[in-house]
């Protein structure tokens, strides 16, 4: 199958975000495929955490404060993401989601169309899930196309052959 649109969706906060962009760039460039980088910024009633996904919390009213400094930390996200995208895939389509990752990414695929999307897996135990959440699971249950998942073991070949 020749791919037409490929989303690599990064956490830029993940050591395997270089790694991410790579691999789709490369299956991207092999194929003559339009290359999407996103990443999502989760909604402010649930940045808290993991929390809200263990137990109920006490709901805190959001000040303007808040939303002012979220719209901030967003804009700032957005900055260092198309940093971040423009170093080594600069032709790409680059956007920041709002929402919680899995759901943004999986929409954001659909929206265009996508044929594969690419994303990192760490692989983590149960406790790993349990606290840091698996978004990579979850966006294989919702993704309209096919999931490309870059492990460490393969990041670290991404970028060996990259040096």
């Amino acid at each position: 199958m020749k791919h037409a649109a490929i989303v690599a969706a990064i956490d830029l906060d993940d050591d395997l975000a270089d790694a991410v962009i790579l691999a789709a760039l490369g299956l991207a460039r092999k194929d003559g495929a339009r290359l999407h980088v996103v990443s999502a910024w989760p909604p402010l009633a649930t940045a808290s955490g993991y929390v809200a996904d263990i137990a109920p919390v006490a709901a805190t009213p959001l000040t303007e404060e808040a939303i002012a400094a979220d719209r901030e930390a967003r804009a700032g996200h957005e900055k260092r993401l198309k940093k971040r995208a423009d170093a080594l895939a600069p032709d790409a389509v680059v956007r920041a989601l709002d929402g919680e990752p899995a759901h943004a990414v999986a929409a954001y695929a659909q929206e265009v169309d996508a044929d594969l999307i690419v994303t990192g897996s760490h692989q983590r135990g149960f406790w790993g899930r349990l606290f840091q959440g698996a978004s990579s699971r979850e966006l294989i249950r919702e993704a309209p196309c096919g999931v490309f998942l870059v492990t460490r073991s393969y990041a670290d070949k991404v970028m060996k052959a990259r040096a």
